[in-house]
Parts: C-alpha cells; sequence; structure tokens
C-alpha cells in the first residue's frame, strides 16, 4: 500500500513540472517557476506568478560561468540525450522535482563539463536550489581564478514605474558596511554597485570586516527575487548587486578560489569542483517572506534557527550604557526605585566594569569593584535583592594586547600569515574560534559570570563578532586557514550550551553593531537586537527582518530608545511607538528622566507589560519599501494591532487594513491615545484619519 500512494503522489508532482527538450531550449516548469536553458546552457527563469509583472528576464552576458586561467566560460554545449527530471525523496528538502542538465565546452586547450542540479522543493514552491559542478576533462591541470555560482538579470516593468522622485528597485544587501548605513532597504539607480562580500575585506573607511547575512534581495512594486547561499557554515564568497546605465540590474553569488586559504584553486584532469547551494526566491511585498523562506530553508539544512524565544526574554530592559564607560554603582543603585515603580525588573551591567578584554577581571576604579571579584558579587546580589535581574555585557572574542591572555597564552589568538596578530576596529587581538583551549577558555569565563558571580545571563556584543580573519597561527593544526573564519558559530555555540548547563533560565542576546546578523550563530541566543540603528525607520527596518528570519514571534530589540534630550545620534530617541507598532522589546539606557517624562515611560512601559506584543505574531501584509503609509501588523488572540508611520499623513487618503475578514465588523481603538474610533467593516477595510509621525491602532472583532 506504501509503494502504491507513493506512486500516486510522484505521478502527481509530475503533473507539476514538466521537462520540454527542444531544438533550442531545455524547459523545466513547476507549477510556480520555469526555468529554460539554451541550447549553449544560458539560463532565463521566470516566475509564473508574476504574470505579466516579470522583473527576471533572459540575458546571455548576465549568466553563470566559471573563468579559468583567466578566461571566462558560459557557453556550454548541452547533451540533450543526459537532460534528467525526476522525482526525488531529498534527504534535507523532503519531496522535491529534480532537474539535471550538463554540458561541455572543448577546444584545443580546454575540456570542461558543466553539471547543473536543480531543486523544486515540495514545500518551498516560490523556491529553486542549485548546485553546479565543473569537471576538467582535459589532460592538464588548470586554474580556476573565479566561479560566478549564481547569477540572474532583472529590467522592471516601466508601466510599474513609481512616482517621480523614488526608486523602482530597491534592494536588501546582506553585506557589511559602514556603521549607520542601511541594509534593510536601499534604492537602486544606475551606477549602483555593492560586493555584500562575506570574507574579510575593507570598508569605504578601511575597516577589515565580514560576515553578515549571505542574502540578497531586489524588489519592486509588485514581486521581488532573492539570492542566497544554503551553505552549513559562512562561506568565502561575495553576493554582488550592481545596476547598469540602462536600469539593468546584475545580482548573484561569487566565488573566489583563494589557494592561500585553502580553498580549491587547481583541477587536475577528471577533478571536479561544486559550486555552492545556492537558491532563488521569489516572493511578494518586500523581504519579509523571502527572508523567512531562507531561513525555513536553512533549518532544512540543519541550521537550527529558533522561531521563538523564553519568557523571560521579552521582558522590558535598562542597561547601564548611558552613564558610559565611567558609570558609578551608585549611579545605578539610585536609578533602581525608578525602574521598578516604572515596572522594568531587568537592569544590565554595560562596557566599563572590567580592565582588560580576554581578562575580563573587574575594573578596581573608585566608585566600580575597588575590592575585586567580591565587590562584583556583592553588586549582583543587591541587584538581586532590590527585586532585579541583570545579566553582563562583553564582547567575547576580543583580547586586548595588554591583558595577561595575550602574555601567557598568544597560542589561543588568530595569526596572519605574516605571523603577527590581526586587530579588529576596536585595536583587539581575536580568540580563534577554531582552536579548543580557547573556546575552553570561553567557557570558564561564562562560568564565572553566572555561576561565581551569580549574573542571570549574557549580552555579547560589537562588530568583531561578525567574523574573524583567517588564522595561520601553526598550533591550531588548522586543516585550512579557513577554519577560524567558517567557525565563528562556535563561539556562540559554547556561551549558549555553557548557560544552559549552569543557568537553567538564562538569556543571551547578541548585538552585531550595525551588521545584519549572521543565521549561523542565530540557534545560539535568545533575543536579535535590532543592530544599533541610528533613527526609528532603521529601526523598524531591522526588526521586520529579525522577525521575518527568526519567527513572528521572536523576540526582537528596539535597540535602546532614550529621552530626546539625551540622544547622541548613536541610540534611539525615545519612540515607543516604533517598539511597539513592530512587536519589538521595549529596551533603554536613559540616565535622568524628569517628572513629567517619568509619567509618560511609566504608561508606556505598563502598556508594553499588559498588551504583550513582542511576543505576539508579526503578520507581513505590507510592503515596507512601496506601501504608503509605512504600516506593521501584529495578531494576537484575533486582534490586529497596526503601527502606522508618515511624517505627515492627511485624512483625506484611505488606508487600508489588510487582513481583516469578509463580513466581520470591527471595533477600532488608538490605543496610544485611549480613545475609540469609527468601527470599520471587513468588505470595505478603509479609515480615513490624519496623523503625524505615528498612528496605534487596535482592531478587534465585534463579539470578540
Amino acid at each position: 500500500m506504501k509503494t502504491v500512494l507513493l506512486k500516486i503522489y510522484f505521478t502527481l508532482i509530475a503533473s507539476l513540472a514538466t521537462l520540454g527538450v527542444g531544438a533550442q531550449s531545455v524547459d523545466f516548469n513547476s507549477e510556480h517557476i520555469q526555468i529554460r536553458f539554451d541550447s549553449n546552457f544560458n539560463r532565463d527563469i521566470n516566475w509564473l506568478d508574476a504574470e505579466g509583472n516579470r522583473l527576471t528576464y533572459f540575458d546571455p552576458e548576465i549568466q553563470e560561468g566559471i573563468v579559468v586561467n583567466g578566461r571566462l566560460y558560459k557557453s556550454f554545449k548541452i547533451d540533450r540525450d543526459r537532460v534528467v527530471r525526476k522525482s526525488v525523496d531529498h534527504s534535507e528538502f523532503g519531496k522535491c522535482v529534480q532537474m539535471v542538465v550538463s554540458g561541455i565546452y572543448t577546444n584545443q586547450d580546454l575540456s570542461l563539463q558543466k553539471t547543473t542540479t536543480i531543486l523544486f522543493p515540495k514545500d518551498f514552491n516560490n523556491s529553486a536550489i542549485f548546485e553546479t559542478s565543473y569537471r576538467n576533462l582535459g589532460n592538464q591541470k588548470i586554474r580556476i581564478d573565479t566561479v560566478y555560482s549564481q547569477r540572474v538579470a532583472l529590467k522592471s516593468n516601466e508601466s510599474l514605474a513609481v512616482e517621480k522622485g523614488k526608486y523602482n528597485l530597491v534592494s536588501f544587501q546582506g553585506g557589511v558596511n559602514e556603521w549607520g548605513s542601511d541594509y534593510a532597504v536601499i534604492g537602486l539607480e544606475p551606477g549602483f554597485s555593492q560586493d555584500n562580500s562575506q570574507g574579510m575585506h575593507p570598508t569605504a573607511k578601511g575597516e577589515i570586516i565580514g560576515g553578515g547575512m549571505p542574502f540578497i534581495d531586489v524588489w519592486g512594486k509588485n514581486m521581488g527575487v532573492a539570492l542566497a547561499h544554503l551553505g552549513k557554515q559562512p562561506e568565502w564568497v561575495s553576493l554582488p548587486v550592481r545596476m547598469d546605465v540602462d536600469n539593468t540590474v546584475d545580482m548573484g553569488i561569487t566565488e573566489i578560489p583563494e589557494e592561500r586559504l585553502g580553498l580549491k584553486k587547481w583541477l587536475s584532469p577528471n577533478e571536479v569542483y561544486t559550486t555552492v547551494m545556492t537558491t532563488v526566491i521569489f516572493h511578494k511585498l518586500d523581504y519579509y517572506n523571502a527572508l523567512n523562506t531562507y531561513g525555513n530553508l536553512l533549518r532544512k539544512r540543519g541550521v537550527n534557527i529558533p522561531r521563538s524565544s523564553p519568557e523571560a526574554a521579552y521582558e522590558p530592559y535598562w542597561k547601564s550604557w548611558g552613564f558610559e564607560l565611567d558609570f558609578t554603582l551608585d549611579e545605578i543603585y539610585g536609578i533602581l526605585p525608578e525602574l521598578k515603580n516604572m515596572g522594568i525588573k531587568v537592569a544590565n551591567l554595560d562596557d566599563g566594569w572590567f580592565d582588560y578584554y580576554g581578562d575580563w577581571e573587574v575594573n578596581k576604579a573608585i566608585g566600580k569593584f575597588p575590592g575585586g571579584r567580591q565587590d562584583m558579587v556583592k553588586f549582583v546580589d543587591r541587584v538581586h535583592q532590590e527585586g532585579f535581574k541583570t545579566n553582563l555585557w562583553w564582547y567575547p572574542l576580543g583580547v586586548s594586547a595588554e591583558s595577561q591572555l595575550a602574555k601567557k597564552h598568544s597560542e589561543y589568538l588568530v595569526m596572519d600569515e605574516a605571523g603577527t596578530y590581526p586587530v579588529d576596529v576596536r585595536g583587539l587581538y581575536q580568540l580563534c574560534p577554531a582552536y579548543d583551549p580557547a573556546m575552553k577558555h570561553v567557557e570558564n569565563l561564562v562560568k564565572r559570570f553566572v555561576v561565581d558571580w551569580d549574573y542571570d545571563g549574557l549580552y555579547s556584543d560589537t562588530r568583531g563578532l561578525s567574523a574573524v580573519p583567517p588564522c595561520f597561527n601553526v598550533v591550531h593544526d588548522h586543516a585550512t586557514p579557513l577554519e577560524s573564519f567558517q567557525r565563528v558559530p562556535k563561539v556562540f555555540e559554547v556561551i549558549k550550551s555553557t548557560l544552559d548547563k549552569y543557568k537553567k533560565h538564562s538569556i543571551h542576546e547578541v548585538c552585531i553593531c550595525a551588521v545584519p546578523h549572521s543565521p549561523y550563530n542565530m540557534p545560539y541566543y535568545d533575543i536579535a537586537n535590532a543592530s544599533d540603528p541610528i533613527n526609528s525607520l532603521q529601526t523598524r527596518r531591522r526588526i521586520k527582518v529579525e522577525k521575518a528570519i527568526h519567527g513572528p514571534a521572536y523576540a526582537v530589540g528596539d535597540c535602546y530608545q532614550v529621552p530626546e534630550d539625551e540622544w547622541s545620534g548613536f541610540s534611539v530617541p525615545q519612540d515607543f511607538e516604533s517598539a511597539m507598532g513592530t512587536g519589538a522589546q521595549v529596551t533603554t539606557f536613559y540616565t535622568d528622566l524628569d517628572l513629567e517624562q517619568q509619567m509618560d515611560w511609566k504608561r508606556w512601559v505598563k502598556e508594553y507589560n499588559e498588551k504583550k506584543l513582542s511576543s505576539a505574531t508579526y503578520t507581513n501584509l505590507y510592503d515596507i519599501a512601496f506601501d504608503r503609509p509605512e504600516v506593521h501588523v501584529v495578531e494576537k488572540e484575533g486582534q490586529l494591532f497596526y503601527g502606522l508611520y508618515a511624517d505627515l499623513w492627511s485624512k483625506v487618503d484611505s488606508i487600508e487594513l489588510r487582513g481583516l475578514r469578509k463580513g466581520v465588523n470591527y471595533e477600532v481603538y488608538d490605543y496610544a491615545n485611549n480613545r475609540k474610533m469609527a468601527n470599520v467593516h471587513g468588505d470595505s477595510p478603509y479609515i480615513n484619519i490624519g496623523f503625524r509621525d505615528h498612528l496605534l491602532i487596535q482592531v478587534v472583532p465585534e463579539n470578540k
């Protein structure tokens, strides 16, 4: 019976995927995606759901290929007799339709076979997964310079042009750039170019940094196309996006196999080079659906990104950074009663508490911990006695040159080819994540913090956690120098596993300053910080990013709003409306509120604690780039909470409340101002109301 059912299933799948082998092309269609190869292996890919609004287009110059001995090869004569299409039960992606296409390039100097395997997963019907290999069929060793493992050409339909002065196409760029630059929504215009290198590279200001998220997305008003690699660990690749003068977008994934890093640079006769696994994801609206799909595809490969957070992760909290590096314990003690009265019961100790990175011994300055570790224990005890939980800030990979660790255990450090220790943007050495004794040091530190000192959790921070350079330290006996780069997730795993072992309900929060979070680190923390946005718009965009790839109820921090009179440009000025409207966690590091401010903050913290929207379900109904006003929706127990944002919105312009059910009447409340508004019906879900900056409304089905 089981065999019969499987045959029926595969017959049904085959009806949704067709293969055509014609004189000029090979076509491979699923219910949603069409792929066509011409006789020279040039590929056209099209999302059938886009109908007449397709964004992808065929360009024989923008194709996958390989650069061998300095020359690009992208035309391979397809062998039609070897084209295969079959239904498979993939070990990771489950039921799929698979296509395999092979082609050969031959001249007197080179003979090379290209084979591309494509998967259409049943559970991801707007995605196609690719893996390509190149086999040296010649009798000479060949040098691989560059591999274009994924490449897509896009062009916006001119009939869908947006209003004058606005971008027709916008993008998500997962690479690392300067602090303050956006990565979630970047408009594209002729001349735009960004490499999104995941390997170590210099920024425009000379900072050497790598990592980020190996994901790019370009979308317009009607559809979008995202690319990502699906490796199980960080890979030394780039994901370039360019727009030419004719508005053509060239987006792809590029591999440069550097021999010094242990990557496969040379192919002997009959040897094979295999690209990273990549995916093309089609979607409507902004990056949310594509990121959500990307996260789920990685989960299928064993990258276990959590979809939600422990209950304690949603608590609002304060941290001491407002007092900066020269804080005193008395300043912290003095603010605790005010925090408690406000409804905040978590007070975290930020930067400035230690002597040297790497040693993490307490700062014995007067006003801090002059008695050493025992003063730290007394501090934590007092904070607990006051009714608070407390978490500790640190940078687990950083090591000061002056530290005892650097002097006594320099073998723990990443070393470059010259035998020196590279430094990050803070001027610090870095522990090698691929060297077990270094990770044992991290484990012992975590145990000190949560067992000896009794902290309730940790806050791991700084841009240096994004990536570390390749390591050439011979003591480490690396298989390749890239092990240090690829095993950065190990430090997060060590922290999380040690916390779970010694402090059952501990929380691990991560902030990678102004950098997209890497999905490979995500399995090992409970709160994703919005990564140091510099304004409210960036905050909301980054919150939506994290809700997308983690899950709609995951805990995402709003990144520390402060009163406007304390704003310094590297935090978020007071904006509870942005946190509430996006379902984010409320956090702060304010130092001094007047009585009026205290009343306002108390009201908002009470609203946050009662509504519990940060653990509710973010619902993707609007495009953050093209819909106006900007709208976010959070669903909780059948009620919808809308956060609307615009500099100034006129009541003359109707606002569609998406997500309402047909035939249902709804009561509408402006919960920020405690006022009842006119009801709205699901058959005509429009409201007309003017507002400045923001509007928060709660929509409740009648008789709920």
